[in-house]
């Protein structure tokens, strides 16, 4: 009796420390909800991103004349170089060239034997907010703002012209999808719209340039864009 009453102590000795080896183990696995496999470190450092896709003008260029006149779409090739401040936050700057394809009502570009092209310009800063940075499907969203210029040209026989219109990019607001592929690397959808407003422009003949060229007449114009981003972080903790 007495020797089973020692055996039975001895089992619950071990059996409490081996509980207790376990516990104090810094190489053992997490258990329960903080055991789960989803990176939750800090993602900090410089961020490329790399756009491509096809914008749709909206609204009016100025003095009643529909932004789709001069530009009817464009292939806009957008870089965007900043900094990853913490695993949501994003803040850096853009800069996008728009190949342009001209509307038929500027510069006489519907006349045949008269060659015309466009290109749209478009730079300054944005702020990304990131919902799931951690996981291998990360929505995300942004805001900025910044300045367009348009050049639209023509030429033929030996003759040309030009017009350059700029103004103000009040604010564009933007909206996309990255997976995942790496921890350093991702790529997926991405839609913008752009709010803005040209306040200058010029024009010229054969180099010369043509007084009066200005706008009288303000107007909102927008762009709808969208296509594919890739988005690399170079360094992460």
């Amino acid at each position: 009796m007495k020797t089973s009453a020692f055996g039975l102590r001895l089992v619950i000795g071990a059996s409490l420390l081996g509980t207790a080896a376990f516990a104090q183990d810094p190489n053992m696995p997490p258990t329960g909800p903080t055991g789960s496999s989803t990176r939750t470190e800090g993602i900090h450092g410089l961020e490329l991103g790399v756009r491509a896709g096809y914008g749709v003008p909206l609204g009016t260029g100025g003095d009643n004349v529909s932004f789709s006149d001069g530009i009817k779409g464009m292939i806009p090739f957008w870089a965007d170089v900043g900094y990853r401040i913490d695993s949501n936050w994003y803040l850096g700057g853009f800069f996008q060239f728009g190949l342009g394809f001209v509307g038929n009502k500027v510069l006489a570009c519907n006349v045949p034997g008269i060659s015309c092209s466009a290109n749209d310009l478009r730079f300054g800063l944005n702020i990304h907010y990131h919902i799931l940075p951690n996981q291998t499907l990360d929505p995300w969203v942004g805001l900025g703002a910044g300045y367009e210029i348009v050049n639209i040209s023509a030429s033929a026989q030996g003759a040309s012209a030009s017009l350059s219109t700029r103004g103000w990019e009040f604010g564009n607001a933007q909206l996309g999808l990255d997976y995942k592929f790496s921890s350093s690397f991702g790529a997926g959808p991405f839609v913008t719209f752009t709010v803005a407003q040209f306040s200058d422009q010029s024009a010229s003949v054969n180099g010369q340039d043509v007084p009066g060229a200005g706008i009288m007449n303000k107007a909102i114009h927008e762009w709808l864009i969208f296509g594919l981003r890739g988005v690399f972080d170079l360094s992460f903790d």
